[in-house]
């Protein structure tokens, strides 16, 4: 899946968004003409490709570590992301454990794989970074992972109540204090969590808060609430760091490999999947 930087676009964006950090004291938080953080720039997103990892699965109320038995499952189908064996290693549904033990994206076909939209909480997982461009009414959030991006109004705009389904969803943003809230939902159901393959519903709402710790670091939280996959909510911290002047957005085509393969066979082709997902 190769990558180049040939957007003179996202040079300009980085430029404006070094001269506004430039301007700002070195312990100092930039901020819009509304007083709100200004979150622009072009962010490095921690590549989590388990979201339930040992100690990144925690409370959204108290933020203390949820506790897991992480029993074996001999039954299910080999692990996506590693050697390990899959465990229990979140608070699944009926539903969503069986979703969890038969992910095989090898021999059932990848999403990812036939270059579809990875959905939102996969995106916000990939390892290659964000630009965010933000002005008082909305923020965009540019991702290098296949060139995609997601626009979230953060005025009160209301989207129209006859959307679609769709890969990544639909967010409405909003500010508690000094901290972005970004709401997702609307989801068509066919994208999982992250590489590891963790299950969601289209009933998925994802909340992912951004918070300025510094000029230069984001506290980001993702919550998950999906209650045909999981018997309760869960959350990820992570923290993310600007990067670099020289570290611009560049261009990810997946097609440009990835289709050979799948013509050959290499890849098996994706099919939307035939389940229960459906109430």
């Amino acid at each position: 899946m190769p990558r180049r930087a040939t957007f003179i676009w996202a040079l300009a964006l980085q430029c404006s968004a070094v001269i506004a950090w430039a301007a700002a004291p070195a312990d100092g938080i930039p901020r819009m003409a509304n007083g709100k953080p200004d979150l622009s720039g072009h962010w490095a997103n921690p590549y989590t490709p388990d979201m339930a990892g040992a100690g990144r699965v925690l409370d959204p109320v108290t933020r203390n570590p949820l506790q897991f038995t992480r029993a074996p499952l001999p039954d299910a189908k080999a692990s996506s992301a590693g050697s390990a064996a899959r465990t229990l290693d979140l608070p699944y549904t009926d539903w969503g454990l069986k979703q969890w033990k038969s992910y095989d994206p090898v021999n059932d076909g990848d999403y990812a794989g036939s270059c579809l939209p990875f959905g939102m909480s996969r995106n916000i997982n990939s390892p290659h970074g964000v630009q965010f461009v933000q002005n008082p009414a909305s923020i965009a959030m540019l991702f290098e992972q296949n060139t995609w991006f997601h626009w979230v109004p953060t005025a009160g705009q209301k989207w129209p109540v006859d959307m679609p389904p769709s890969w990544t969803g639909v967010s409405s943003g909003r500010w508690d204090g000094d901290t972005l809230v970004v709401e997702t939902a609307g989801f068509n159901g066919y994208t999982r969590l992250d590489t590891a393959g963790h299950p969601h519903s289209k009933q998925l709402k994802l909340t992912n808060t951004f918070r300025m710790v510094d000029a230069r670091t984001i506290e980001h939280t993702v919550t998950v609430h999906d209650p045909k996959a999981y018997t309760r909510d869960w959350m990820n911290v992570r923290t993310w760091k600007l990067k670099p002047a020289s570290d611009v957005v560049l261009e990810y085509s997946c097609e440009e490999n990835n289709l050979g393969n799948l013509f050959s066979g290499a890849i098996k082709p994706w099919t939307p999947p035939e389940n229960d997902d459906e109430e």
